[in-house]
């Protein structure tokens, strides 16, 4: 499942609240079948994002930047150990941590209930397989696949000015994916999902 069609789940789920117990993924209260069954493709990214036992709303897992650091980077894979750099408001440098494989949750989850939300995240394994932004007051999220997948969390200008920047800096004209909350995930030739980022949303 790309990143941003991980989303759709926690977005239809809103307040419902997620559960991972010994790897089992359970909503509470129980879902009707058909929606348990469109959850199917969500699930092992979903409980890479819990902690063992932790009981969270979905919808947390969208308006928290550290979840959704958590549930976006486990769907591109956190095989190796990532660097998390973070940046505070008010701050001009980066904090950098470096997160061991089986730690990245545990440790977005506390900094999710300790610190207040930064005004970016960055997000890298040490492989260099992937890269995740996730940016101040996010709406959509858009993922290109490049030499290796970047996947930006960000508002409506963020993404337009990330994809402008990807025309005209690389020469990059390949496909992009495009999700925005209450719709489907759009793949988009580079030059149509500029226009499209920068339609009202």
């Amino acid at each position: 499942m790309p990143p941003p069609g991980l989303l759709v789940a926690p977005h239809a789920l809103a307040p419902t609240p997620l559960a991972g117990e010994e790897g089992r993924l359970l909503p509470r209260p129980v879902l009707p079948r058909e929606r348990l069954e469109g959850l199917r493709p969500f699930k092992r990214a979903l409980l890479n994002a819990l902690e063992d036992g932790e009981e969270v709303e979905a919808s947390k897992l969208l308006s928290s930047p550290y979840r959704l650091a958590a549930l976006l980077a486990h769907a591109l894979g956190v095989e190796a150990p990532v660097v998390i750099a973070l940046y505070a408001k008010g701050e001009a440098q980066p904090r950098r941590y470096l997160a061991p494989p089986g730690n990245l949750t545990p440790h977005l989850a506390w900094a999710s209930r300790s610190l207040p939300p930064p005004r970016r995240l960055h997000l890298a394994p040490t492989t260099g397989g992937w890269t995740l932004d996730v940016r101040e007051g996010w709406g959509a999220a858009l993922e290109a696949p490049l030499p290796r997948p970047h996947v930006l969390a960000g508002a409506e200008g963020d993404i337009g000015s990330f994809l402008a920047a990807l025309h005209e800096g690389t020469g990059y004209r390949g496909e992009v994916r495009l999700w925005r909350p209450g719709e489907g995930v759009l793949a988009l030739p580079l030059e149509e999902a500029l226009v499209e980022a920068l339609a009202p949303f």
